[in-house]
This record gives structure tokens, C-alpha cells and sequence, in this order.
């Protein structure tokens, strides 16, 4: 696949403290945990591809 490379997601430290909590958390639907990570690993610069 060719193109750029997406620009890393900018978070807040308070954005990803929250995130961070979410994806600890036994109590958030499974869902809600999925979704925090794939924000997490985007902020992270991770490609769009490997998430």
C-alpha cells in the first residue's frame, strides 16, 4: 500500500491518562476497551495498517 504516512493523533495528557485508565479497566464493555487502545496505538504514530 502506498500513500503517506497518517500524522500521529494528538491527545491530551489528560486525553490519555483517561484512555490509558479505560484499557486497565474490568469494568467498560469490551468494546469501549478495543476502541481506547486503537486511539492509544494511533497517538503512538503506530500506521493505520499495523492497527
Amino acid at each position: 500500500m502506498s500513500g503517506r504516512a497518517a500524522a500521529p493523533l494528538p491527545l491530551t495528557d489528560g486525553e490519555r491518562e483517561t484512555l490509558e485508565r479505560l484499557t486497565r479497566s474490568q469494568r467498560v464493555p469490551h468494546q469501549q476497551v478495543l476502541q481506547a487502545r486503537v486511539l492509544l496505538l494511533a497517538s503512538d504514530g503506530v500506521a493505520n495498517i499495523r492497527i
